[in-house]
């Protein structure tokens, strides 16, 4: 594979995997219209692990916050001495809560879905579909904080994660707008959405470490480090755009362009 295609592959990754276009839809549509073909295995890890890499960065003190707090839920269960990390422990716990119904759904309905990413008509209505989601979300404002997100919103987002297995489905704005739906601020809506994806795309990885086994070798270690490089780049301007839209609450933007999409790829692909 050519360092161009390298690079192409690993933007396109690094903007969809978080912008609310649905990544998953734009490769069905990528495959179909322009023939583009999977990176193989160990690529695709590597585009993977580079957003997972955007969010670390993105969101380091969090991150730093939640690991320290899962050390001292080992060390300190009775949290004697860690009391200012009893708000990252509440969170670790949260993101725990809301990752079930996502690996559950990934785990038993993963290859009912493979099929439809052979179907760029369903990936349109999907689009559309998310461009709904998106448009009556919107205008969304609510006022709970993360110290008030509850395990019942956390079952809600994580289940909203998991259908967004389907393609043309965008994981971030399902997630996003489930939040606002159950009256999120902006920002606490974005910022569980980014942190729950971390365990999706952890275990996304994981599922293809099987077939990385035999593929490894596929790639030179120069084209997996461009790949990582670049989706990591691609995904921190990707996520900070996001996150200043919503502020401006400009979400719908993003339900014009997927609504668009969706309608030509029905009308015309």
């Amino acid at each position: 594979m050519t360092i161009g295609a390298i690079i192409l592959l690993a933007i396109v990754q690094g903007l969809t995997e978080f912008l609310p276009i649905s990544s998953s839809g734009h490769l069905v549509l990528a495959q179909h219209l322009l023939g583009v073909t999977s990176p193989g295995v160990s690529l695709e890890v590597a585009l993977h692990l580079g957003t997972l890499l955007s969010v670390i960065i993105v969101f380091f003190a969090d991150i730093m916050g939640l690991a320290r707090a899962a050390i001292s839920m080992l060390l300190d269960p009775s949290n004697r001495q860690s009391k200012s990390l009893l708000p990252y422990r509440r969170l670790l716990l949260l993101l725990i809560v809301g990752s079930v119904p996502t690996g559950l759904i990934g785990f038993f309905f993963a290859d009912t879905f493979e099929f439809l990413f052979s179907s760029p008509r369903f990936v349109g209505y999907a689009l559309i579909g998310t461009g709904i989601i998106l448009s009556v979300s919107s205008k969304k404002q609510g006022r709970r904080t993360l110290p008030e997100v509850t395990f019942v919103d956390a079952l809600w987002v994580g289940l909203a994660q998991g259908l967004a297995i389907t393609p043309g489905i965008s994981r971030s704005g399902t997630t996003i707008a489930a939040g606002l739906w159950r009256d999120f601020d902006r920002d606490t809506a974005t910022r569980f959405s980014f942190l729950l994806s971390l365990p999706a795309i952890l275990g996304a990885a994981a599922l293809k470490t099987p077939e990385l086994l035999t593929d490894y070798a596929a790639h030179p270690l120069w084209q997996v480090i461009v790949g990582i490089a670049i989706s990591a780049l691609v995904g921190i301007v990707a996520i900070k755009y996001l996150v200043a839209m919503l502020k401006r609450g400009k979400l719908r933007y993003f339900a014009y362009y997927t609504l668009l999409v969706g309608t030509l790829t029905i009308l015309f692909v």
